[in-house]
């Protein structure tokens, strides 16, 4: 159901969200060195992984949208 979803995306909408995670992304990781520099250890419950396996299955969709599309 969910990527039934996600297939109805266009590619406006998946790069939009691909900007997002990228600039969620980019926060992320000022966070994870102001905390470094504050504590002198890793942030715990880091975020990072998580929106790196969203960007690549947003870039996987797009791909696979490239690849599906009818070509007249």
């Amino acid at each position: 159901m969910v990527s039934r979803k996600i297939q109805e995306l266009s590619d406006d909408d998946l790069s939009y969200l691909e900007k997002l995670l990228g600039e969620q992304f980019a926060q992320e990781l000022e966070r994870d060195k102001t905390w470094l520099q504050k504590n002198n250890y890793s942030r715990p419950g880091e975020k990072k992984s998580r929106i790196i396996r969203l960007m690549n299955a947003i870039r996987a969709q797009k791909d696979i949208k490239k690849r599906t599309a009818e070509k007249w």
